[in-house]
């Protein structure tokens, strides 16, 4: 598929499709972990779909499909984030299971994610944001503030108070 992609700057139906089929539970997740409401992450990845579709003569071939919708569907979920009050933030309360795993790891992760779901919920906005772009997303300290319209200090701020509170909040987790 990337050397079909390579060769013309436009992406094809059929490729949008592949790129759904293999990414979608990942974009959904990435969203889920920024909104925190799984109607809000749907919308995020809908509407990451239906801009990267309409906008796909614009998709430049020395990127991925799957990265370049992945940063929309970001963008969206961000965007909806931004129209939305804080009180209105659902826990997390849907995952996609990895059945790759053993049983008893799973249970760990299980265990980590839903500490780690409460834990999300005391930190503010901004800082939940800039973690999980940050942590989960793996943007870079620039990145999020030129997406947040702030400066990297703001950001380093943020992540610093962010993950302070985290150790606090499951310092009994580590072992």
């Amino acid at each position: 598929m990337e050397a079909a992609i390579q060769q013309h700057a436009v992406p094809t139906k059929a490729e949008f499709h592949m790129a759904i089929a293999r990414r979608a539970d990942r974009w959904y997740s990435a969203c889920l972990k920024i909104t925190r409401s799984p109607d809000l992450a749907a919308d995020a990845v809908q509407d990451a779909l239906l801009s990267a579709w309409s906008k796909r003569s614009q998709f430049g071939s020395s990127a991925r499909l799957e990265t370049w919708i992945h940063r929309i569907a970001i963008n969206s979920a961000l965007q909806l984030l931004r129209k939305c009050k804080p009180d209105r933030f659902a826990a997390l309360e849907t995952e996609i299971p990895d059945e790759s795993i053993s049983p008893h790891d799973s249970l760990a992760d299980t265990q980590l994610e839903s500490r780690l779901a409460v834990a999300l919920k005391e930190l503010t906005d901004i800082e939940r944001v800039c973690f999980v772009l940050k942590h989960f997303e793996q943007w870079r300290l620039k990145e999020i503030a030129d997406e947040l319209g702030t400066n990297v200090g703001v950001i380093k701020q943020a992540l610093f108070r962010a993950v302070r509170k985290l150790r606090v909040n499951m310092a009994d987790m580590r072992s």
